[in-house]
């Protein structure tokens, strides 16, 4: 395996980082970021499980704990985040948040007018809102 690879989760092929995509191993001992377990978890009752797609292994912990903390984190890949890794990471997060705060300058009227005039334009491509 490449080191890179064994940077990223094999689920969304992001790299894992020490904010958002935490290295979690699940009790297979595979793992997989934090947002990625999220997702794959599910809840019945007082208990919530993860079945690992690699292996089918099915990690339970108590419902009433979130799931990043009822998992350990996978400290062989924590250790090698390295800092420009994390600078990055919050600078892109930074970003995004920032990105997230603007509001179109348009009037909304306006701004409906000007979009539909776009799908008219360019009727052959999807546009999304």
């Amino acid at each position: 395996m490449f080191i890179n690879e064994e940077l990223e989760c094999v689920v969304c092929c992001h790299e894992f980082s020490r904010g958002h995509r935490v290295p979690r191993v699940l009790h297979c001992n595979h793992t997989f970021c934090a947002p990625c377990l999220e997702k794959m978890s599910k809840q019945e009752g007082v208990i919530r499980s993860v079945s690992c797609p690699l292996c089918r292994w099915i990690t339970c912990t108590r419902a009433s704990l979130a799931l990043p903390a009822a998992l350990w984190v996978n400290t062989e890949i924590w250790d090698q985040i390295t800092h420009e890794q994390q600078e990055m990471e919050e600078e892109k997060d930074l970003n995004n948040t920032k990105t997230q705060l603007i509001k179109p300058t348009l009037p909304t009227s306006r701004h409906t007018g000007f979009m539909s005039a776009l799908q008219k334009m360019f009727s052959c491509v999807p546009l999304h809102e």
